[in-house]
């Protein structure tokens, strides 16, 4: 079921390329191209759905399916398919590659008994609420208060996974996003492919990505499926954009990157402002250096305007609904010091930033990269994909500017993406090179390839132990808890658990206590960190100090009672050796008994009517 569920989530985009695809292209390409077409497709039609008030279920879902499948198999029949020996032998080459970069994917995750890390707890209580709900939700209630208004690409498509497969909900998540990390590379090839036309530089980039590079595999220890969502989809985009401003393009070609734009901008927001960003320094380039031929390039520019113009429109109802409820401000940003001392004292960000840049390996792929961008700058080669890479870098330093509200860390988790093309061209250019110094045109394709060989072999010890382990908040004892959770609390039970700070005042749970929400349905003092993207100002204040107060009990004193109170709690969730409050503060507790023992994990009950006729004594007694 599984193998057929993902099968059934390429027919949208199988049935846009019968229609709209290019039949004399890389068969990679176009797969690559199928894959995205899907992603943006179930995100429009969610869109819609969503606005006109409907909602999904399953006979709706199975004409879909079958009303797509029926397009494609028309689309095939009109327009044929184009195959030959050498595409043949292509794809099945690529295909065997992206199986064996999906089969390394699920190996690195093969561990993670649930996905890992503070983001998968409300990417998976969104996931819930869709299939609760047949679709877009208007709020997360009744787990968490405020609209929604997140980007969703990859949460709809887990939640049709989910429901096609029969899979729970955090193996859905496991599965899918490890296949979506995987097509990455696929992308990277397609971008490659329209920036150097040879497939050699470009099935460098994409081995470099599957195997070398930390990222995007790391996004596996952050839960970061959004974002590796979004950069499946930023490639191609980027790519098409570039076909675009060829006398060689088709009006087809146009569609597919509207179609592209949109789901680039509901699947991330960030690969959303990254692509905004590419598209103006095309546009500007193309003026530039067509400047002799002014009037004849600007059609061709405005046409590039038009097709991500009407992308930007499709996905413009729920971007306006993001800019009426987000409070998150943007804008381009300065990081510099506030003096020269500062400067020269260094930032405490650059090391986190160089640590995420690395291991050793990819250190020396940037430089290797950067040769590569010097290199075509000079000799005029790609000079807007060349700029953009050169843009990225330099805010991913700590001290420079940026687009508020992402900061330099967030630019340095998707430096992989320029890296390993710019890397991948200079190393096939200095095969080239040494190929013509000794008459024998294969070792260009030889020299290209060991050296990319080279780098997985030294990749290797740390690609396959992926998961930092800092990064795993469950254990088995603590499925085993949440289990237990489930059958024997009520529905409407509210935890203490460990909190610990995260990030812009916002506190997490430190433990399995923090998926109390998304999987068992009950209420925990930190509700995943996605309260942080509520609307109501005294909520997110309310739960900010329960959290902070949580974060520094140490036993059942007053500051502890109070925090019952305020937060009418009734339970408690501890493991062992993990968080402020541990089991031997509690020993003396009265109206705190232990219900739960399972390894390293405690739970209690708070009984209420104890503690009333504790505090009805003491009242009594002052």
């Amino acid at each position: 079921m599984t193998l057929l569920a993902c099968l059934a989530l390429l027919i949208p985009g199988l049935a846009w390329w019968s229609l709209f695809g290019r039949r004399d292209q890389d068969p990679l390409v176009s797969l690559a191209q199928v894959f995205g077409a899907s992603i943006a497709i179930v995100a429009l039609l969610a869109e819609g759905v969503f606005f006109l008030e409907g909602r999904f279920s399953w006979a709706g879902i199975i004409l879909l399916l079958v009303f797509f499948a029926g397009f494609a198999t028309w689309g095939f029949l009109k327009r044929g398919i184009k195959s030959s020996k050498g595409k043949l032998l292509t794809l099945g080459i690529g295909l065997g590659l992206l199986g064996l970069t999906i089969a390394w994917r699920l190996y690195q995750a093969w561990d993670l008994l649930l996905p890992n890390w503070v983001d998968s707890q409300h990417h998976f209580l969104i996931i819930r609420v869709m299939l609760e709900k047949g679709g877009l939700p208007l709020d997360l209630f009744p787990y968490l208060e405020g609209p929604f208004y997140y980007h969703y690409g990859f949460h709809i498509l887990t939640a049709l996974f989910t429901a096609l497969s029969g899979l729970e909900i955090a193996q859905a998540m496991l599965i899918l996003g490890q296949l979506l990390n995987a097509s990455i590379s696929l992308s990277v090839y397609a971008l490659g492919k329209t920036l150097w036309k040879d497939w050699q530089p470009t099935a460098a980039a994409g081995l470099l990505t599957s195997f070398v590079t930390r990222m995007p595999a790391y996004y596996l220890s952050w839960g970061r499926y959004t974002l590796a969502t979004g950069l499946m989809l930023l490639p191609l985009a980027m790519g098409l954009a570039i076909t675009l401003l060829k006398k060689d393009h088709r009006r087809e070609d146009g569609a597919t990157l509207s179609l592209l734009t949109a789901g680039v901008l509901l699947s991330h927001y960030f690969t959303g402002v990254l692509l905004a960003i590419f598209l103006i320094m095309l546009g500007i380039i193309f003026l530039l250096i067509h400047r002799k031929a002014f009037k004849s390039a600007i059609p061709s520019v405005l046409k590039l305007a038009l097709h991500t113009g009407l992308g930007l429109f499709l996905a413009a109802p729920w971007l306006w609904r993001v800019m009426r409820f987000s409070s998150a401000r943007t804008g381009v940003s300065s990081n510099l010091p506030p003096s020269l001392d500062g400067l020269f004292n260094g930032n405490g960000d650059g090391g986190y930033i160089w640590q995420l840049l690395g291991p050793n390996s990819n250190h020396w792929l940037l430089l290797v990269a950067g040769m590569g961008l010097i290199l075509a700058l000079i000799t005029r080669k790609r000079l807007s994909f060349g700029l953009w890479s050169l843009l990225l870098a330099v805010m991913t330093l700590p001290w420079s500017f940026t687009v508020a509200p992402f900061r330099p860390d967030h630019f340095a988790i998707i430096l992989f993406l320029p890296v390993v093309l710019w890397t991948g061209w200079l190393f096939w250019q200095l095969g080239r090179w040494v190929a013509r110094r000794l008459g024998r045109r294969w070792v260009a394709s030889a020299l290209t390839f060991v050296l990319v060989i080279g780098l997985i072999a030294w990749s290797f010890s740390f690609s396959k132990d992926i998961v930092n382990p800092v990064t795993v908040l469950v254990t088995e004892d603590d499925l085993a808890a949440l289990a237990w959770v489930r059958e024997n609390t009520p529905a409407d039970a509210r935890f203490f658990i460990n909190t610990t700070h995260w990030l812009s005042g916002v506190y997490r749970g430190t433990d399995g206590g923090g998926w109390l929400l998304p999987l068992t349905g009950r209420w925990a003092l930190v509700p995943t960190v996605f309260y942080g993207f509520s609307n109501d100002t005294d909520y997110k204040i309310q739960l900010r100090d329960w959290g902070q107060r949580a974060s520094d009990i140490t036993t059942c004193d007053e500051t502890f009672w109070e925090l019952v109170e305020e937060a009418d709690l009734d339970w408690i969730y501890l493991r062992e050796g993990v968080g402020s409050l541990q089991s031997e503060g509690l020993v003396r507790c009265a109206g705190v008994r232990e219900v739960y023992e399972g390894g390293e994990i405690q739970i209690y009950t708070i009984e209420q009517e104890k503690i009333g006729m504790i505090n009805l004594i003491v009242h009594k007694l002052e």
